[in-house]
């Protein structure tokens, strides 16, 4: 599981920045400060694992809303010099098996991608597309020395010409190497005893081997080590090394020169396949949400902004009964946006096809005939005449054999106006609704996803801006199970987790609203230094509120503009 991703030389990022990713990660800043990078970055980087393409201009899930532009247009200052990093930082306690087994002695991950165009000796790039040009793993140990800055490397890999990776560097005196090492002398030789100086003299056996181990590129990240002799066997038995007396430390270097490279594949297939997953598990809502016409049914699907415009979310309304209630819930809350719309699926049936329906319902109310009552001429009391008794119950049977009749259906998604009990367009009832929407489907129909959204709160009420902020929780802490990135202006939203923290420290939560803490959500202010930007994480306590200074004040702007002098 993502914890962290890093980004350097992209956008207005220079030095590579950190991003803590939490079940809520609320990303704050002035205008073109490059908070909309932070999601962006995800979105490059999900699309070239699927595409390998790194020259990016658009994305599948960005739509039309993300245009990289290119790698010469998203890389810093457009300088073609400079090498793009992207970082993603795991726990290693999420592993399990025999990868779970192997990183115990490691409290995070890092794995760094390092990209961009090969150089000529003059500076000018000799490929019209950028390339993969290294790949590093760190571990940081959970008992780190705090004397030492940065992470462990673990191993790095630089590309060659052919194209492949190559390794350069092995880190085998870090103990997670040394419990390899010590793993396989005990489970793969046939010696009963360790002695203190088996791992010694070990050292050549790895630097020759590290010459041999090459992986290929992948499309983003690496797909695991080329075939070698070691990798050959991957069924059956392994072979048991036998260890002699006389040749005890070739026998072991013998041994370890075989399962170095199986062990390294296990390795980085394991954590590269990891970090895949997360990026599939990546959804995208842009800034400006779709504003369907107003006959949804005939609306065009899967438009190249289906996703990043929120136009999936009608559909998923109009189909998922669960979520459209959650919504409508929302929408009619007494304390939330107190509308009085609620969604509704009206069906849309030809004329031509009602023929035969009708028919049918008047041969029965021929057979059974109607409900009759006799009603009294007020001007002749002697005379009465018939009538029907319930015409609204009529009506029904023949609406419910038109319904079950095995006809070509439409289903419109229509809003009722509970005041009149008429039909409405959500064209007629302002944007706010149509722009809420996507984020509301987003939080209440996925399950343990990444969900970036870009300004959920826009063309909504303050009230409403920090009633979403009850609708992250729970999504996020509920059953669904998701976790945001939020880029956001809205003081309201922010407001309201601080207020959740507050009553989850002091036994004061409302039944419906999940507990939540400090180290569950990540508030990130981008700010511009220099000529880049730079991230700032601030924490909470546990009432709630900052522990850090917000920079240039908490929202100063509302202060001033209610307290402040005008100045002439």
């Amino acid at each position: 599981m993502l914890t962290a991703i890093k980004i350097g030389n992209f956008k207005a990022f220079a030095e590579a920045q950190r991003i803590p990713i939490r079940p809520l990660t609320l990303i704050y800043g002035a205008n073109s400060s490059g908070k909309s990078s932070i999601l962006h970055s995800l979105l490059f980087a999900r699309h070239a694992q699927e595409t390998g393409d790194l020259d990016v201009h658009r994305t599948n899930i960005g739509g039309d809303s993300v245009d990289f532009g290119g790698f010469r247009q998203f890389i810093h200052k457009r300088d073609v010099t400079r090498r793009m990093e992207w970082c993603a930082e795991m726990d290693s306690s999420a592993f399990t098996g025999h990868l779970g087994e192997l990183l115990a002695p490691i409290k995070k991950l890092t794995v760094s991608i390092d990209m961009g165009f090969t150089l000529d000796d003059e500076g000018q790039p000799l490929r019209d597309l950028p390339e993969i040009n290294a790949y590093e793993i760190f571990g940081e140990l959970l008992t780190k020395d705090p004397t030492k800055k940065g992470d462990d490397s673990l191993l790095r890999m630089s590309k060659r010409r052919d194209g492949k990776l190559q390794l350069d560097r092995l880190e085998h005196e870090h103990p997670l190497f040394k419990k390899v090492l010590k793993a396989i002398i005990e489970t793969a030789t046939t010696t009963l005893k360790i002695k203190p100086s088996d791992t010694e003299g070990l050292d050549e056996a790895i630097n020759a081997v590290v010459p041999e181990i090459i992986a290929s590129v992948g499309k983003f990240l690496p797909e695991g080590l080329v075939k070698s002799e070691a990798l050959s066997q991957t069924g059956g038995q392994l072979p048991l090394f036998p260890i002699s007396i006389g040749r005890r430390k070739e026998d072991l270097a013998a041994a370890v020169r075989f399962f170095i490279p199986r062990t390294l594949d296990d390795l980085i297939r394991g954590i590269n396949w990891a970090i895949i997953d997360d990026l599939t598990r990546l959804q995208y809502l842009g800034p400006l949400r779709s504003y369907p016409p107003r006959h949804l049914a005939f609306s065009q699907h899967h438009d190249p902004n289906w996703y990043a415009g929120g136009g999936f979310a009608w559909d998923v309304v109009r189909r998922d009964a669960r979520v459209r209630k959650l919504v409508n819930e929302w929408l009619l809350a007494p304390d939330r946006l107190q509308t009085p719309y609620e969604l509704v699926l009206r069906d849309l049936v030809g004329i031509d096809q009602l023929a035969v329906p009708l028919l049918d319902g008047l041969e029965e109310l021929s057979e059974k005939g109607l409900d009759i009552e006799h009603e009294i001429d007020e001007d002749h009391t002697e005379y009465s005449y018939p009538i029907i008794k319930d015409p609204e119950a009529e009506v029904t049977k023949l609406q419910n054999l038109i319904r079950i009749f095995d006809s070509e259906k439409l289903n419109e998604l229509i809003l009722i106006d509970r005041r009149s009990n008429t039909a409405v367009s959500h064209r007629d009832v302002g944007i706010g609704i149509s722009q809420v929407l996507p984020v509301l489907v987003g939080a209440y129909a996925s399950k343990n996803q990444i969900i970036a959204i870009e300004q959920p709160e826009i063309h909504l009420h303050p009230a409403l801006q920090a009633d979403l902020g009850d609708v992250f929780i729970q999504s996020a802490f509920g059953e669904n199970k998701n976790r945001f990135l939020i880029e956001t202006h809205s003081e309201h939203l922010l407001l309201r987790i601080m207020r959740r923290i507050r009553e989850t420290n002091n036994g004061e939560l409302p039944k419906d609203i999940p507990p939540i803490r400090p180290e569950d959500v990540s508030i990130l202010f981008v700010q511009p230094k220099d000529s880049a930007s730079v991230v700032f994480e601030l924490r909470l306590d546990n009432e709630g509120f900052l522990l850090d200074p917000w920079p240039g004040g908490f929202f100063e702007e509302g202060f001033r503009e209610r307290f402040g002098k005008i100045e002439k």
